[in-house]
């Protein structure tokens, strides 16, 4: 599989997980001439637009295309391994396919100039609890195998889920206020193989899984969205 065929199985998982986007065009995309990497981004947002206010709730999910992916997809494994170890060495050897990247990062920021007053902190652990008790619960983020044993043994992480991080703004008297929220994670996405032989068994396409990580985000938003009113002013009063 190559980058065009990728990105189109993005593309209709995208369409078919019915995840609002933000923007005209349904991803940014961008070449460094440098090392012929390709980024594709996405900016989605909640079915609710103004779920969390006075916080505004993004999603951002993109993924790269590096030089040793378009290499690998330019030619069929057999004819890469005869390139790599020769015709007489190429047939004694079993590939594995690669896999890609996809990072999902969460934001809920404030209006710019209206930060606000930094919560408590039994406000911050009541939030604590509910974010990221939903994104690893009801609205995972993440599939619930993070990790696999590899055919050597070892093991091979399948995605991934960091802690929260918090941006603050101080004022001109030192006092601190919350500017914005966010939460990061990505999922490695297996790339089918090209093959010469016709009785060859095809690796699974991409296209489920895509599918299913942008339904899961889609998910995941609205719950990071709800947990916000533990760190509003109106939120914070609501739940007292």
């Amino acid at each position: 599989m190559d980058y065009d065929e990728f990105k189109s199985a993005f593309l209709e998982a995208l369409r078919e997980s019915a995840v609002p986007i933000l923007g005209v065009r349904p991803t940014n995309e961008s070449l460094d001439l440098n090392s012929m990497e390709r980024t594709v981004s996405v900016y989605v947002e909640p079915i609710d637009r103004d779920i969390g206010r006075p916080f505004h709730v993004a999603g951002q999910i993109s993924w790269r295309w590096d030089s040793v992916h378009a290499a690998r997809s330019r030619s069929t494994e057999e004819d890469l391994l005869s390139e790599l170890l020769g015709r007489e060495d190429a047939h004694e050897v079993e590939t594995e396919p690669s896999f890609l990247r996809v990072d999902i990062e969460l934001h809920a920021t404030t209006e710019y100039g209206k930060a606000l007053p930094m919560p408590k902190p039994s406000s911050w652990a009541r939030w604590h609890e509910e974010a990221i008790g939903r994104l690893e619960g009801v609205e995972r983020l993440v599939p619930a195998e993070l990790t696999r044993d590899g055919p050597d043994g070892r093991l091979e992480i399948l995605a991934w889920q960091g802690e929260p991080q918090i941006k603050v703004i101080c004022g001109p008297g030192g006092e601190l206020r919350l500017s914005a929220v966010s939460a990061s994670a990505f999922q490695l996405i297996d790339i089918p193989r090209r093959w010469d032989d016709p009785d060859r068994e095809p690796d699974p396409p991409p296209y489920g899984d895509l599918l299913t990580l942008l339904k899961r985000v889609k998910a995941a938003l609205h719950g990071w969205g709800e947990a916000l009113d533990h760190l509003s002013d109106h939120g914070a009063k609501a739940k007292h």
